[in-house]
């Protein structure tokens, strides 16, 4: 599991059949206090988190082929959850 901050949405024109309709944001892995800490990754986004919030993304890629209905998608990574600002 990986703790990122979303930094945008990715659009295209031409998808694999098992990302059409779903909604792929663009996110910067972080740390506790918000500091970069890795290189930018793209993940699929059932909550519909919005730019520049920190959600907690998993790596399992059969977990997010789920999601999808495929068992063949090419993504790897979702957003499974939003960190509360509190």
């Amino acid at each position: 599991m990986i703790l990122a901050r979303i930094d945008g949405h990715a659009t295209s024109s031409f998808c694999d059949p098992s990302l059409k309709g779903q909604t792929i944001v663009l996110c910067t892995p972080v740390d506790e206090k918000g500091r970069s800490t890795g290189a930018p990754l793209a993940a699929l986004d059932p909550l519909g988190a919005g730019r520049h919030a920190v959600v907690f993304i998993t790596t399992d890629g059969s977990f997010t082929q789920k999601t999808t209905g495929h068992d063949d998608s090419p993504i790897r990574n979702e957003v499974i959850g939003l960190v509360d600002a509190s």
